[in-house]
């Protein structure tokens, strides 16, 4: 009954080592990090069929049937070191003094060796004369071997968890796989569960390929970011030329919002299938959020690919009982252009481009854009510096009152100045900061800024009520962005009227319940609220109905519109009277020359901000600017 289930066993294991080669993870079998269990595991599962035979059938003398026991156990004992030499490897980042060390981890499997093979002659381990086989005083070493091993993996992963691509799951995993040889099979020596437990092992690489450190995602089914630059990598290694299609879904925010969460996830789910069974599935990964990626060889035509993809985005998505119509930009990046250590932030920047452009965009990363990757990095850089320095440059746009004819607010703006480029766009670095994750910290120092200014120019005695300070939708969403705003006032000791925080209708449509918990929390410090940009997007008065805002700044988009169209006049006229209706101050942005000033002033503009009445400027000149005579000096229509 043992021999013919460890036989099963066996034929099980080479059935899966097969199928490993079908479907294409034929690599697998020669990887440093998985090839070598495999191989053992292997090798280790014939030793033991053979071993049994022959102490069943007596076909050779004592001595020559203990050697091949040895050379079978010391085969078993490796297994457990190969295992623990997995998950050292899956460290993202290796330390180099560790590297040169790693070959330690080894020397318990040698001292187990060492004393099996002593053992042929002391006994010690185990012995076989004509009976068969006998366990010595010593075989326990084989316990102390496979747990140590077990045990040391597991506490040197839950360690290192941050640093390592293997989770709790894995851990656990390579702790049942170890340890069970070691508390059920060893100290049997004719307990039928060897090869079983080893055939486990042999599965669940061979199932999950290389990516046994990586797996996929929960959510989607789709492969996960780590698996794609792996792959990209291993392309590189191979001179394989590949397309990447970064798809983003369009607003999906948005889509999160009307759906809820699980629909949200359903319809990730949804199209990860579509592009899996067009592309298949050792082809798709999802990058991350609403992103997901195609890694295809250069062979596949890039205009058919597109085409393909449009189609399915042309299709209802059915989640929830509806239909949902989707809308994705499409980033399309070369590997022959870039190194695989620039491929993740090549997909990143095509995606921001093709998200630029428009929705349902294509943006193609041709191998001159490899300088628009260079500023990128260089704005990374110079954000990077400006927290570090625990500064940020702000400048200051006057704020003109239509009733009292002069300056009565400013807004703050964040400016960037990067090396060799000079000031770039808020929108172009804002929009990075997001991504990589500095945008909290720039907020907060800008606020720092601000407030330290407002303490030092006696704001108030030069006619200025309050500064305008964009909050943006990261920071509206955070929970306790309440206690750092109000702990930055405290420090600076500037009461709450002199702050009026800037938020976008993006951040009212990202999640408009958080945003009202955090308003409501900030009123009751008396801060006040804008709504920046209105026209320039959702342009819903949902958000001015149930959020407390005081203030509406018209985007400058709809203001230029109304100077070069009647309709867009009307439109633009009518809105102003509706929000002074609610009882709303408008501020109308974009004001360039002295006829746009009096168009805006004759609608009932409350304010008027742009570059006729002044640029935003450093702190330095603002004395010039809030001058009376700087404004009797403007040119009159």
């Amino acid at each position: 009954m043992s021999f013919g289930v460890e036989l099963c066993s066996l034929i099980f294991l080479v059935f899966q080592l097969i199928m490993a080669v079908m479907r294409r993870g034929i690599d697998v079998l020669f990887s440093k990090r998985t090839g070598p269990c495999l191989f053992v595991v292997t090798i280790s599962q014939i030793l033991t069929l053979s071993d049994r035979l022959m102490l069943a059938n007596q076909n050779l003398p004592p001595v020559g049937m203990a050697l091949f026991s040895a050379v079978t156990f010391a085969t078993q004992a490796l297994v457990p070191a190969l295992l623990r030499d997995v998950v050292l490897r899956s460290r993202k980042t290796i330390p180099v003094p560790v590297r040169r060390l790693m070959w330690l981890h080894f020397l318990p499997w040698a001292v187990v060796t060492v004393c099996i093979f002593v053992s042929v002659w002391s006994r010690d381990v185990f012995y076989v004369d004509e009976q068969g086989f006998h366990r010595g005083w010593l075989f326990w070493i084989f316990i102390a071997n496979d747990l140590l091993y077990a045990v040391g993996t597991v506490a040197y992963g839950l360690r290192h968890k941050q640093h390592m691509r293997v989770n709790i799951p894995m851990l656990i995993t390579y702790f049942t796989l170890t340890a069970i040889p070691c508390l059920l099979l060893i100290p049997f020596q004719d307990f039928s569960l060897y090869g079983v437990c080893m055939t486990f092992i042999v599965y669940f690489l061979c199932r999950q390929g290389e990516r046994v450190l990586y797996f996929t995602d929960t959510v989607s089914g789709a492969l996960v970011r780590e698996s794609f630059l792996f792959d990209v990598q291993k392309a590189e290694l191979r001179g394989i030329r590949q397309h990447i299609f970064a798809i983003a879904i369009d607003n999906f925010k948005l889509v999160n919002e009307f759906y809820g969460v699980e629909g949200g996830n359903e319809i990730l789910r949804r199209i990860a299938v579509n592009l899996q069974n067009e592309f298949g599935k050792n082809h798709v990964y999802r990058f991350g959020g609403d992103i997901f990626l195609l890694l295809l060889n250069a062979d596949r035509e890039c205009a058919r690919v597109l085409d393909t993809i449009r189609h399915m985005f042309l299709m209802p998505v059915p989640v929830n009982g509806q239909n949902a119509f989707l809308t994705a930009c499409i980033g399309i990046v070369h590997t022959e252009h870039y190194k695989a250590s620039e491929i993740a932030s090549a997909v990143d920047f095509a995606v921001s481009q093709a998200k630029t452009v428009g929705k349902g965009e294509v943006f193609e990363m041709a191998e001159n854009t490899a300088g628009l990757m260079k500023r990128r990095k260089a704005i990374e850089q110079a954000l990077v510096k400006n927290i570090r320095d625990n500064h940020f440059e702000v400048h200051y746009q006057p704020i003109f009152d239509t009733k009292k004819k002069r300056f009565h607010s400013m807004e703050a703006l964040a400016r960037l100045n990067v090396p060799g480029y000079g000031y770039v766009s808020p929108e172009e670095f804002i929009r990075i900061a997001e991504k990589n994750g500095t945008i909290l910290q720039i907020g907060m120092l800008v606020l720092e800024e601000v407030c330290r200014f407002i303490r030092k120019a006696e704001l108030k005695s030069k006619g200025i009520d309050f500064v305008e300070v964009n909050l943006s939708v990261v920071q509206c969403m955070q929970d306790k962005i309440y206690n750092h705003i109000r702990d930055v006032l405290e420090k600076y000791d500037v009461p709450p009227e002199m702050i009026n925080l800037e938020i976008t209708e993006s951040a009212a449509a990202y999640s408009e319940k958080k945003l009202m918990q955090n308003m409501a929390r900030m009123s009751l410090m008396y801060l006040e609220f804008s709504l920046d940009d209105y026209g320039s997007g959702y342009s819903n008065i949902n958000y001015l109905v149930s959020l407390p805002f005081s203030i509406v700044k018209i985007d400058k988009y709809l203001v230029w519109a109304a100077a070069k169209s009647v309709m867009s006049r009307v439109i633009l006229e009518n809105t102003i009277t509706m929000f002074k209706e609610i009882h709303l101050k408008v501020v109308a942005e974009g004001i360039e020359d002295p006829e746009m000033a009096d168009m805006l002033i004759r609608m009932g503009a409350d304010y008027l901000q742009g570059y006729y009445y002044s640029k935003p400027v450093p702190a330095e000149l603002l004395d010039e600017r809030l001058d009376p005579a700087y404004l009797a000096g403007l040119p009159e229509s």
